[in-house]
């Protein structure tokens, strides 16, 4: 049966294979101690990770396991072409991939061996990430700096929203003003009130984004906003702020904030 991983899962997921050796380019594989089939270091599996252009992503989280094991999880930074997963071993490879703006893809690679059943006959895949074309790239943690201080939001897997961190608002506690969006569980801060606010989730329509997450009475998220190419900055007018001109723009985070993690 085919496997694959949902995006909350793949991020998460992260276990140790006793036969599998991963390359240097890579973030967050844990390299095995001692491989037990072979040391000649052939991969297995190398991945190119495209967009519908071609054009070669500089980024990607992959996910992969090795005849129905625990899955291993890393990612390829700044170039994703010819990386390769693992080295001197076969098996059936059940790989998927995510990266910020594109829709998860999953393969399943058969790897062959030589007779020496340990030698594996390496496998090039080239896999075709599609542009998602839903709310869901907002996905994660996003900070901006506005008139109003520093914001951090954060939005779930679907795109929906899930909490805010007002920086610098009060003099009570670490001085921060911790959001659950619509009742979504978030961490915050111990021995610190978490406010609910309701609020209508993001929308999209074609490459425009509305957010409007005033929270405590500061105007949050972003109205006729555009994403970069990068799907790491959002730029837009500042909720109530469009006839002063009051713009915001979000950066995407590499981690979310501990305080706006799920408990």
């Amino acid at each position: 049966m085919r496997k694959s991983l949902s995006i909350k899962s793949l991020i998460v997921v992260a276990a140790f294979l006793p036969f599998a050796g991963m390359n240097g380019n890579c973030d967050g594989f844990q390299l095995p101690v001692t491989p037990t089939c072979g040391t000649s270091n052939v991969p297995a599996v190398r991945l190119t990770m495209v967009d519908e252009q071609g054009t070669v992503l500089p980024s990607a989280t992959i996910a992969f396991s090795i005849d129905g094991s625990a899955y291993f999880v890393g990612s390829c930074n700044n170039d994703c072409e010819d990386f390769t997963i693992a080295f001197d071993v076969g098996g059936r490879f059940n790989i998927s991939v995510i990266s910020p703006g594109y829709q998860q893809e999953d393969r399943v690679v058969d790897v062959g061996t030589e007779e020496d059943e340990c030698t594996p006959i390496t496998r090039d895949v080239i896999i075709v990430m599609k542009e998602d074309l839903t709310v869901a790239v907002l996905a994660g943690a996003w900070r901006a700096q506005t008139v109003f201080g520093t914001i951090d939001l954060r939005f779930g897997d679907s795109g929906e929203a899930i909490g805010a961190i007002l920086y610098d608002r009060t003099v009570a506690g670490d001085g921060n003003f911790y959001v659950s969006y619509n009742g979504n569980p978030i961490r915050g801060v111990s021995g610190q009130q978490t406010a609910v606010q309701a609020v209508a989730n993001p929308t999209r329509v074609g490459d425009v984004f509305n957010f409007d997450g005033e929270a405590l009475g500061v105007p949050v998220g972003f109205i006729d906003a555009l994403m970069s190419g990068d799907f790491n900055v959002i730029s837009g007018a500042q909720p109530g702020g469009q006839s002063q001109g009051l713009f915001a723009t979000y950066s995407r985070l590499a981690d979310i904030p501990t305080a706006l993690q799920t408990p």
